[in-house]
């Protein structure tokens, strides 16, 4: 998997790198797929979340492969 799959709308390089404005890059490009329109505020931010901590994932083998998590803590 690449950053394309994560990212296929929206270039995660154009927001800060903090978790707020990466919440907000997953939820812009949840939006762009369509999900926006099937999904409830909630859900959406959940699934963005959810999104998020995915590509978290995919990154951190890069700095630190014992930091992959295994659990996600959705924010309501």
């Amino acid at each position: 998997m690449s950053i394309s799959n994560h990212y296929r709308h929206v270039k995660p390089h154009d927001y800060e790198t903090t978790h707020k404005d990466m919440l907000q890059a997953s939820t812009d490009e949840l939006i762009a797929r369509g999900y926006a329109k099937v999904l409830e505020e909630d859900e959406l931010k959940v699934l963005a979340q959810y999104h998020l901590e995915k590509f978290k994932n995919y990154m951190r083998p890069m700095f630190d492969k014992d930091a992959i998590s295994t659990e996600l803590v959705i924010e309501m």
